[in-house]
């Protein structure tokens, strides 16, 4: 919990520069030109993988009782559910983001395949869907 404000000002630059259409004027807007989202979702995203498990563990870990006491938050500072919070809107803006990328066969460390090119290159790809899709237990988180 010592990084916790840096986190969180981490992910409002992401929530930020995911959401840039939003900061367009009104006869501008255009909720699927987000170029930032077409390279965060596209399947040779750089981190992909690690931020999308860095953001499932921020937000299945917390534990809202904290340490068991009673009123806690009423002494306690409250950033850690500021980067549990943002950890969550992060997560659902990325996972309801469509958008095509300019897709490449991505490797694991051992060589191979983890996002086959046919599927990476249907328009409307995710690479946190796909992700999402292939836990299969709670090991896996």
């Amino acid at each position: 919990r010592k990084y916790d404000k840096n986190r969180v000002e981490i992910l409002r630059l992401l929530l930020a520069a995911c959401c840039d259409p939003l900061f367009a004027p009104a006869d501008e807007y255009n909720p699927l030109a987000s170029r930032w989202m077409a390279v965060a979702v596209a399947a040779d995203a750089p981190n992909a993988n690690c931020l999308f498990y860095s953001l499932l563990n921020t937000i299945l870990s917390y534990d809202p009782n904290g340490i068991g006491v009673p009123y806690s938050s009423s002494f306690a500072s409250d950033t850690h559910v500021r980067l549990v919070e943002l950890s969550a809107q992060l997560l659902c803006v990325l996972l309801d983001c469509g958008l095509p990328g300019n897709p490449e066969p991505v490797n694991s460390v051992n060589g191979e395949a983890i996002v086959e090119f046919e599927e990476a290159a249907r328009p409307g790809f995710n690479i946190f869907r796909t992700l999402l899709a292939r836990i299969d237990s709670g090991r896996e988180l």
